[in-house]
């Protein structure tokens, strides 16, 4: 994937350099990616914010597979983790062109590298305890109840007021409600 980013090289290239990332990282590559997140996290106090820009950091030193950078005589620069570290990484003039990069990486890596992770955090948790029920013990010889009746509605009319009588479904305790109508 190419990463069109402004020019770093002093101006050699007006139109801005190219950064190409890697399609896809090999196993070394993605291994090593997830080994620094592990690590990280086990040095402990570290927040996500952290442990994601270490991420996006290795896709950079590991993604960049090649790129129009040159050096101060105008030769190509190599690629290599030295050299992505001055001209990217540790360079705050390029700070914008660093994040244009690490965006492009992080769409292309980060299903790859963090969805492992996920689904193995996931299933590795640790069991935790079961309360006991707070249900109220029941005499397994004891017939349960019965449902109540559904509930009924009659009407009588008598001169011009209808009554309407009915009774609530499920609470066969509650008395008849009456109410009057013109």
């Amino acid at each position: 994937m190419d990463v069109k980013i402004g020019c770093l090289c002093g101006g050699t290239h007006p139109d801005g350099d190219t950064v190409t990332l890697r399609d896809r990282l090999d196993f070394r590559s993605a291994t090593t990616i997830r080994k620094a997140i592990v690590m990280v996290n086990e040095a402990g106090d570290t927040e996500a914010p952290e442990i994601l820009a270490v991420m996006t950091e290795w896709y950079a030193l590991l993604g960049i597979e090649a790129w129009t950078l040159t050096d101060d005589r105008g030769k190509p620069l190599p690629v290599t983790r030295a050299a992505i570290r001055e001209k990217l990484l540790d360079n705050p003039d390029a700070l914008m062109d660093t994040l244009t990069v690490a965006d492009a990486a992080d769409e292309l890596y980060m299903p790859v590298i963090l969805l492992p992770l996920l689904v193995r955090a996931s299933t590795s948790s640790l069991p935790t305890p079961t309360a006991p029920s707070t249900s109220a013990p029941t005499d397994s010889s004891e017939k349960p109840p019965k449902p109540s009746k559904r509930s009924s509605t009659t009407s009588t009319r008598t001169d011009g007021i209808a009554t309407i009588t009915s009774l609530p479904v499920g609470d066969s305790s509650t008395s008849p409600s009456t109410r009057s109508a013109t």
